[in-house]
């Protein structure tokens, strides 16, 4: 049975439809990911996309290895040295570009100098240029002293708990960090969250009508009134519903990160996440960050798959059902721009969907005596719920009656 109300879903033209519509969506999105990798030639001329993700890979890998205080000072001298170019001080554009090209194998460790020696919200791109050998080698320990620094500016409320927190995870963070190119890494998870929502509308899509078109076909007085048509027929109609929404997302999912990473690299892994987002709190990987930002996606996406195919049952209208996603992934990030609470709502179900800014900012939440990130809340509550909702579901539509 659980096969047949799978074949029902995928037999009907609308849904034939929104999965072209979702191929198209991910050739569309890979394309755009893929294109965040910009690499200048030798010639100072642009390009993007797998060969310049090549090219640059080729460039950053040159400076493999453990960011140590001699390679700081080894990359203030290689900057400085291009600084003083005849490309770098001429005034044609494609001399000046010509001369930041020999900078993109730094790039990325220049990134964490800047970053280092800036005011905590404004990112300084030439403060590399100001910093002394001396100076370079306390990059590390520059990040921490900016934290305290900013914990006790007052421009922020923290708790002393939370702040302590913060400092704790700053100063147990493993350095030095291991450097590599980490671009396809960067574009992936910077663009994933925008994949996962469209991917999320168009699944509650799919699941929308499972229970409702008993009703729209008039044939609700045959299901319920065969042996198995309160029992065993309801339950596969949510397992069905569970397996699209799975099997869906884990497919796409993993079609959108073999592309990307195919066409723009896997190198970068095992790096930490702050050679991407400094000011992370998280000391985790990329491809940690990139499990985590998954994880909270689907569980985004089921629960919302889920409240769909409850309102499926309870409204019997499969229009109804589908604007249901939509507003709960799309309606409550509007609603959280324009009310003043902003602890509720970093507890809405879209912020599942974005667990990536939630790892690039401090979002924090106090129990009692205990400091825990929100995203290590949210994922395990939306979780329960949604395994709550399911008993709910087959309750509303075994009661369901015949008219």
């Amino acid at each position: 049975m659980l096969q047949f109300e799978i074949k029902k879903v995928f037999s009907k033209f609308k849904n034939k439809i929104a999965m072209f519509l979702l191929l198209i969506i991910l050739i569309a999105t890979s394309i755009l990911t893929m294109n965040r990798v910009e690499y200048l030639d030798a010639d100072g001329n642009a390009s993007s996309g797998i060969t310049a993700a090549k090219n640059l890979s080729a460039e950053q890998n040159k400076w493999a290895g453990y960011l140590t205080e001699d390679v700081f000072v080894n990359v203030i001298k290689e900057k400085a040295q291009i600084n003083n170019s005849k490309e770098a001080l001429s005034d044609d554009i494609q001399e000046q570009n010509k001369a930041y090209a020999k900078t993109q194998g730094i790039s990325g460790i220049t990134g964490l100098i800047n970053n280092a020696f800036s005011d905590w919200r404004d990112y300084n791109y030439f403060a590399v240029n100001n910093v002394s050998e001396e100076e370079v080698k306390q990059v590390y320990e520059k990040r921490i002293s900016s934290l305290k620094e900013y914990l006790n500016s007052g421009e922020e409320t923290f708790t002393d708990a939370q702040k302590d927190f913060l400092i704790q995870r700053y100063e147990d963070l493993k350095t030095p960090f291991y450097y590599e190119y980490t671009e396809g890494w960067s574009a992936l998870l910077q663009n994933i969250s925008t994949f996962i929502l469209m991917l999320a509308l168009v699944i509650g899509f799919f699941v929308s009508g499972i229970f409702s078109e008993e009703f729209q076909t008039k044939a609700d007085s045959i299901f319920f009134s065969t042996k198995l048509g309160r029992n065993k027929a309801i339950v596969s109609k949510v397992g069905a519903g569970l397996v699209i929404t799975t099997v869906l997302y884990v497919v796409f999912m993993l079609l959108y990160t073999a592309i990307v990473l195919l066409a723009l690299g896997a190198d970068g892994a095992d790096c930490p996440i702050q050679l991407d987002l400094w000011r992370s709190a998280y000391n985790i990987t990329f491809f940690q960050a990139y499990l985590l930002i998954v994880a909270g996606g689907y569980v985004g996406t089921l629960f919302a798959a889920v409240i769909s195919m409850i309102v499926s049952a309870t409204a019997r209208s499969t229009a109804t059902a589908v604007i249901v996603p939509f507003m709960i992934l799309c309606a409550f990030p509007f609603l959280s721009r324009i009310i003043t609470l902003p602890g509720i709502c970093s507890f809405f179900p879209d912020q599942l969907l974005e667990v990536y800014l939630s790892i690039k900012d401090f979002e924090l939440v106090e129990l009692g005596q205990r400091v825990m990130s929100v995203v290590t809340i949210i994922i395990p509550v939306y979780m329960a719920a949604c395994l709550l909702l399911l008993p709910i579901l087959y309750r509303v539509y075994k009661k369901s009656q015949i008219k």
